[in-house]
């Protein structure tokens, strides 16, 4: 699964990097994040990711790690595994900001692996579905920021 949203933001990109490091900020936007916890500071992370595709429906609990931060980007590393449906989620995700006029551009370039019972769903079901995740994402992010 690979997909890139570009999104103008109304908020300064100072305004968009604060709340995209606020963890229970981040939690509210993330779709089926229900629990995450600072490990060490903008470097290492655990959620809990819970979510349907299809007719299946998992809880991920994620290690999260922050790669090659920067003032402007980052990267994300995520993994974890559902023991019940023996899944395992791989995912990295890269965040950009970018003044863009009086607010900015937030480019997200993702992609994911999805492995066992959830996986064999198919390709296209899990592209679907991350891209109305990464939607829905975008839409609470706006909100979040005010913009």
């Amino acid at each position: 699964m690979r997909l890139t949203r570009e999104v103008a933001l109304a908020a300064t990109p100072e305004r968009v990097w604060q709340t995209l490091w606020d963890v229970p900020r981040m939690v509210a936007c993330v779709p089926g994040c229900v629990e995450a916890r600072e490990v060490e500071p903008r470097r290492r992370y655990q959620a809990r990711m819970s979510q349907k595709v299809g007719p299946i429906a998992l809880s991920v609990p994620l290690d999260i790690r922050v790669t090659e931060p920067t003032p402007d980007r980052l990267t994300i590393e995520a993994r974890g595994r559902d023991g019940l449906l023996a899944a395992e989620v791989q995912m990295s995700v890269r965040l950009a900001v970018e003044a863009a006029g009086a607010g900015s551009r937030l480019r997200i370039e993702a992609e994911g692996r999805v492995l066992g019972k959830l996986g064999a769903l198919g390709a296209g079901v899990i592209q679907r579905r991350a891209e109305e995740l990464i939607d829905e994402f975008t839409a609470r992010l706006r909100g979040a920021i005010g913009g």
